[in-house]
């Protein structure tokens, strides 16, 4: 069982909690959380939805809820471990936008990983994940050009693509 923080419009705690999978009352939000991972060599690292999940089998980066008791950033660190066994320092997350949606907050996270890692390296969530890549900004628009990236996680990226663009060359810069 999942358990949910509860938010106002505002985002302000309503100090009460929430299960996963009720209906939210009007004006309570949740948070959520996704994560733009990049390899040391500048690849985004992507995964695949499982079958069972909505738009199953398409493409998309880390995330999901926050749980209760935790921050926005705690929950990326720990969704980013969840998901792919990557172990992220949280200080290493950038946080480059927040949306309010439907029924949540969701927070968007960049992280260029220091080590070099393989996807031998990640240990994907079975029920969640089932394939995980790494590809180049030019490979991952053409994957949303044939349909094969979660819609609404393409719309996001695209919305953020200069400041992921920005952060990576400043990172490069600095040898981050």
């Amino acid at each position: 069982m999942e358990v949910w923080d509860v938010f106002d419009r505002t985002r302000t705690p309503l100090g009460k909690q929430h299960i996963r999978g009720q209906a939210l009352l009007p004006g309570e939000y949740h948070l959520v959380v996704e994560i733009f991972t990049f390899n040391k060599d500048g690849k985004l690292l992507i995964t695949q939805r499982d079958r069972v999940k909505t738009y199953p089998l398409l493409w998309e980066c880390t995330g999901g809820s926050v749980t209760a008791g935790e921050t926005s950033l705690v929950g990326a660190v720990r969704e980013l471990e969840e998901e792919t066994g990557l172990c992220a320092n949280p200080q290493d997350l950038h946080l480059i936008g927040s949306l309010k949606k439907n029924d949540y907050f969701l927070d968007s996270y960049l992280w260029k990983s220091p080590n070099n890692f393989e996807l031998t390296d990640l240990r994907l969530q079975a029920g969640e994940v089932c394939g995980a890549k790494f590809v180049t900004l030019a490979e991952w628009e053409e994957m949303n050009g044939k349909k094969l990236v979660v819609p609404v996680v393409w719309e996001r990226f695209n919305l953020y693509k200069n400041a992921v663009t920005e952060l990576m060359g400043k990172m490069k810069q600095y040898g981050s």
